[in-house]
């Protein structure tokens, strides 16, 4: 038996798409439920602590121990945000975002920028602020998707 002109990407390019898009309304559920949450778990509002700007610095020391010992070592950082906004729960609520490129079926939501580079530590170690009080993890995004995760399958196959 031979099956002729068989077309299947364009027969189930359709699905596809609709798959796709059903996926990025429930992840879009997943944003909005991480940025309620991570409202309701900050009652604080920091201070200014400093002006931002982006900074850079260069490395150079000579190890005493190792494979490099005695030679000196000489290297440049990556650029960093050094300052701190009006509010970090406003930077941190702001960097939480869908992120998706189309055809691959890979939708993702981030939180985190370059000027709100600690969102991972907020998300899975806690932290610990300047006044030295060590706060505990808030899991704002991946609580949220556990809670979307069984009704998930479901509403991304049917809309």
């Amino acid at each position: 038996m031979r099956v002729e002109s068989w077309r299947g990407k364009e027969v189930f390019a359709g699905y596809i798409d609709q798959a796709e898009a059903n996926a990025n309304v429930v992840m879009d559920e997943v944003v909005v439920g991480a940025k309620a949450k991570l409202m309701g778990s900050i009652t604080q509002r920091p201070p200014i602590v400093r002006q931002g700007g982006f900074s850079r610095a260069t490395v150079e020391f000579t190890p005493k121990t190792g494979r490099n010992k005695g030679k000196p070592v000489l290297f440049n950082t990556d650029k960093r945000w050094t300052g701190r906004r009006t509010s970090e729960m406003d930077q941190l609520h702001g960097s939480i975002r869908r992120v998706n490129k189309p055809g691959s079926g890979s939708v993702r939501v981030y939180c985190g920028n370059a000027l709100a580079y600690w969102a991972g530590m907020v998300e899975k170690t806690g932290y610990t602020d300047r006044g030295g009080t060590k706060h505990a993890p808030l899991h704002f995004l991946q609580g949220t998707f556990h809670a979307q995760k069984q009704s998930m399958l479901g509403k991304v196959a049917k809309g």
